[in-house]
């Protein structure tokens, strides 16, 4: 009862002073904003210093001797912080990592974001109605979106209504996003204001947070300075 107490109190806290911000720049919302920042820092550093010691620094006392090559790429990249003279050093493991992300990111977008449309667009999509409806709107909405982007074209004639067409699905689906965006976030304040309201005691913190706002409010006559 007590940890769900203290659990309870300390989430309402750091979520009043979070929701501050809507009032005002505050030293509250700062606060919380600073200890964010923070616990993701070390948790982050955590994970990495776990992942290095547990791949990389075991393997190697065990015998592995592989594990040797990205410790001694790690250590070459802190040539970053020598003099500007002497960081020539920490560009070759530099352009080594750039260049196997870049290559390992391509080809999951060139997969993800275009082979599996263009399968999805290429694959019958049955006798449904609404799926061969929507297989027709999908189709049409990327080829004229496609082609709105030919630039070497001058969009006038017969490629000027397709091109339009091609913006205005562009519109639609950036809308979508938006929305679904705004959406979400409506959401998460929704679930955040009921778990104030079905947690005992989690309204304590929001309470004392209105009730200085109220008296900020007071004192200095309803003028906000950020």
């Amino acid at each position: 009862m007590v940890d769900t107490l203290q659990t309870a109190l300390i989430m309402g806290t750091l979520c009043a002073l979070a929701w501050s911000i809507m009032y005002k720049l505050n030293i509250g919302y700062r606060f919380a904003e600073d200890l964010t920042v923070g616990v993701m820092g070390g948790y982050i550093l955590y994970s990495i210093s776990d992942n290095t010691v547990s791949n990389f620094i075991n393997p190697l006392i065990k015998g592995d001797m592989l594990s040797l090559a990205p410790i001694i790429i790690g250590v070459i990249l802190w040539g970053q912080l020598l003099k500007p003279s002497q960081r020539w050093v920490a560009r070759a493991p530099l352009a080594f990592i750039t260049g196997v992300g870049s290559a390992v990111a391509l080809k999951g977008a060139v997969y993800g974001n275009i082979l599996t449309y263009i399968q999805s667009m290429a694959t019958p999509p049955g006798y449904d109605p609404y799926t061969l409806f929507n297989f027709i709107i999908a189709g049409l909405a990327t080829i004229t979106s496609v082609v709105y982007f030919f630039f070497t074209v001058e969009h006038k004639g017969a490629l000027l209504p397709v091109t339009k067409l091609g913006r205005f699905f562009m519109m639609v689906a950036f809308g979508s996003v938006a929305g679904s965006s705004v959406l979400s976030n409506i959401t998460f304040i929704f679930n955040r204001t009921q778990w104030f309201v079905v947690t005992p005691w989690a309204w304590v913190p929001l309470a004392i947070v209105a009730m200085a706002i109220v008296v900020d409010l007071v004192r200095t006559g309803g003028r906000k300075k950020s």
